[in-house]
């Protein structure tokens, strides 16, 4: 079930990528959570769950983690708009680090030396491919814009996750699932541009249609890991999902037919992105 996310997080900015040549950022979010809620809803709907009763009184810690995995989607969705799928999913893995911070600062965590090292290695790895990326981008402006989605997405993210820990105590993993998904789309309606729906093709939906899927089993392998699995175990296993899109980068754009467009990455980009996922590993591995 981890490796099952691992793959579907890792193609997924390469997918989006494809899927923002006919759709706007908040098309493609928004549809990703109704796919996601309909299919999620009649599931647990026939397996007895009786999934209504718990929408008509969710939570509102449930409602924030809507709303919170909103932000994320939109703002991961623009990052890789305006960059790349391999920047996207790099700087992504700040998310985890901050969630590490978040913990120390306000539930009095403590570290390790071993996450402290991590911290140094992962400010490392960021800051080459930082560098390697300023390098060659073509519009330093454009790429700054980019680059604050992205530390937004992985920012809100950890509110999100923070709430779903709290009330995994109380409700079931798929029921929250659920609520998160209805709540989300709800409030990237008003993001939605309807008029990109008008002529689009079968390939279009099927594109839209497997970003759906992408959601839904992501998330629900995600929550199903947890159950048999510990985090210690899980977290490095995830983390590998930025070198599945530096990989499928490197090979995808030449068949793509113009879908996709060769990534820029020299040697000090990828020697940063693997140093800040060694890095972002030694954070969240606690032992």
């Amino acid at each position: 079930m981890a490796l099952v996310t691992t793959l579907l997080w890792g193609f997924l900015p390469v997918l989006l990528k494809i899927a923002l040549n006919s759709f706007s950022a908040g098309t493609i979010a928004c549809f990703r959570f109704i796919f996601a809620f309909v299919i999620l809803y009649l599931i647990l709907f026939f397996n007895g769950s009786k999934p209504h009763r718990f929408l008509r009184r969710p939570p509102l810690l449930g409602i924030l983690a809507g709303a919170a995995l909103a932000a994320n989607y939109f703002a991961m969705t623009q990052s890789v708009n305006l960059s790349s799928p391999s920047n996207a999913a790099i700087l992504i893995q700040l998310a985890p680090v901050i969630m590490v911070v978040v913990g120390v600062m306000f539930f009095k965590e403590r570290v390790n030396w071993q996450q402290l090292a991590g911290f140094g290695i992962a400010s490392v790895g960021f800051y080459l491919f930082y560098l390697d990326q300023l390098a060659n981008v073509k519009d330093m402006e454009i790429y700054s814009s980019a680059t604050v989605y992205i530390v937004f997405a992985a920012g809100i993210w950890v509110l999100y996750i923070s709430c779903q820990k709290i009330l995994s105590r109380s409700y079931g993993a798929q029921s929250l699932n659920l609520l998160v998904y209805g709540v989300a789309a709800l409030v990237l309606v008003a993001k939605v541009e309807w008029s990109e729906f008008l002529g689009i093709g079968w390939m279009d939906w099927l594109l839209l249609v497997v970003l759906g899927i992408n959601t839904l089993l992501a998330y629900g392998a995600l929550a199903e890991a947890v159950k048999y699995i510990p985090l210690t175990i899980i977290s490095p296993v995830i983390t590998m999902n930025p070198m599945i899109t530096l990989t499928a980068m490197l090979v995808l754009p030449q068949f793509s037919s113009g879908a996709l467009i060769a990534e820029t990455i020299g040697t000090g980009g990828y020697m940063g992105a693997a140093i800040a996922i060694v890095g972002v590993v030694l954070v969240v591995v606690k032992k």
